[in-house]
């Protein structure tokens, strides 16, 4: 046990002096290297025959574009989730007996503190993975007249 004790002063101690011996670099240093940025003279395409021409689609660039946006836009609607924001309280009573009541239908309901000049409460229902189980659960809420729910990306 006593090995384990000089062992680690002595890691403290290796520690402070290294901080003290030590000076750090500065950010501006890493952008100070003298990188030969001149373009080389020899040919670059060695492996090209004369004859044989590279030709550049820009067409198929496009499309390959389109394709990444919407193959993206795709992943993060299916790994973001979706909550419904279904209204905004200044009253806390109110607030409460209509979370009470959402909770009775048997919805997850939470409330979200607005942190502006009128202290407002926004109630929510949710969160889900699935776009469809937020959509089912907007049409339980908007069968209540007093609500104008919407779907949002949940935070």
């Amino acid at each position: 046990m006593k090995n384990l004790h000089y062992l680690l002063l002595l890691f403290i101690t290796l520690f402070i002096v290294l901080s003290l011996v030590v000076t750090p670099k500065s950010f501006d240093e890493f952008f100070e290297f003298d990188i030969d940025t001149t373009i080389p003279e020899e040919i670059v395409r060695q492996n090209i025959p004369e004859g044989q021409e590279t030709t550049f689609d820009i067409e198929a660039f496009f499309s390959a574009l389109d394709n990444q946006d919407i193959e993206s836009n795709q992943s993060i609607e299916i790994n973001s989730g979706w909550t419904i924001e279904v209204k905004e309280y200044n009253d806390k009573e109110a607030l409460m007996n209509d979370f009470r009541m959402l909770k009775d239908l048997g919805l997850k309901a939470y409330i979200q503190y607005k942190n502006d000049e009128a202290n407002t409460f926004i109630l929510y229902v949710g969160p889900t993975m699935d776009r469809d189980d937020s959509r089912d659960n907007l049409q339980k809420i908007s069968e209540l007249t007093k609500f104008t729910p919407k779907i949002i990306p949940y935070d």
